[in-house]
């Protein structure tokens, strides 16, 4: 099959780069763009946070800020002694995390779990069933570190500023119990924090029930993705990404539903083990468009993921 005209191409040639030399920089630029976006929204609706836009200063600042910054009674707080700091040492084992796990698993094509199915002789559908649970488990681990290495790099850029900057991740991967848990309090805060002020907060103020509420956020959120999808991973077939976030959606309405029954009592008294792998078996009910994006497309991101980082050489 050919490979899709990507409009960048022609200049990329014109210097010697390829696509993939660019692809982060194109992933980059589209969040970028998004995140201003969903602040003019907020403002526009009324739910940009206190003190964001006491001056034009101020605004320009929180409309350009890669991390929010936190406010209190008008006003932006002050970091903390020594957080500046200990996000440096965050942003150092974070990279080094990064390097240690894209080492292990890309020899395998990003997805490792086929081939320790095979190494112990797993087959049938119950290979297929962990090698599900598996790539998705792995990817995602890949795409928190990524991306919590950039936030962890904004919010050093907001601290050094003189402002305190929200957390970017609660981990999320080894402590959710839940999908709720998961994408409500601990994936991704600061996308989180966005679309519930520029979509969920005016659709509940506005009277839509919760769960509408719910499924129209993540349907921003898939929009968000098909625009940074589209414009960083060639070969992207839109819509994808589109179907695992309405997905993803529809599983918080099914555990709210779920929640209203006395099944919720044993959801609560699961021991931390048992809920975080049910709820990696939940997230991989929804079929498997997001992380496939990152590492089948002719150009995969987590391509440009492994150029940030050395290899680590695995002894014999």
């Amino acid at each position: 099959a050919s490979r899709p005209f990507v409009p960048r191409e022609p200049l990329l040639a014109w210097w010697g780069g390829t696509y993939a030399d660019a692809q982060l920089g194109s992933f980059l630029a589209a969040t970028a763009f998004a995140w201003c976006f969903f602040r003019a929204i907020e403002r526009s609706v009324g739910t940009t946070p206190v003190g964001a836009a006491a001056s034009l200063a101020e605004w320009i600042f929180y409309m350009s800020a890669d991390v929010d910054p936190r406010y209190r009674d008008g006003r932006p707080l002050r970091p903390p002694p020594g957080k500046l700091q200990s996000q440096l040492a965050k942003l150092c084992a974070t990279y080094a995390a990064t390097a240690a796990f894209v080492s292990a698993i890309e020899p395998f094509g990003f997805r490792p779990t086929a081939a320790v199915c095979e190494a112990c002789g797993v087959s049938g559908p119950l290979a297929a069933a962990l090698v599900r649970v598996g790539d998705n488990l792995s990817g995602t681990v890949l795409i928190y570190l990524f991306l919590s290495l950039l936030l962890t790099l904004g919010s050093i850029l907001v601290l050094a500023q003189g402002h305190d900057p929200i957390d970017g991740f609660d981990n999320p991967v080894f402590k959710s119990c839940s999908p709720r848990e998961f994408w409500g309090r601990r994936w991704n805060l600061q996308v989180n924090a966005m679309l519930k002020r520029s979509c969920y907060k005016p659709l509940a103020g506005a009277g839509l029930a919760a769960p509408l509420a719910t499924l129209a956020t993540f349907g921003a959120s898939a929009g968000f993705h098909e625009y940074q999808f589209a414009l960083s991973m060639p070969g992207y077939r839109v819509g994808t990404a589109s179907v695992f976030f309405l997905g993803q959606g529809l599983l918080l309405v099914a555990q709210s539903l779920l929640e209203a029954t006395p099944l919720r009592h044993l959801a609560s008294r699961a021991p931390l083990p048992l809920g975080v792998a049910f709820n990696i078996t939940a997230l991989s009910l929804v079929p498997d468009y997001f992380i496939c994006n990152w590492i089948d497309l002719p150009t995969p991101l987590f391509g440009a993921v492994a150029r940030l980082v050395p290899r680590i050489m695995w002894a014999a």
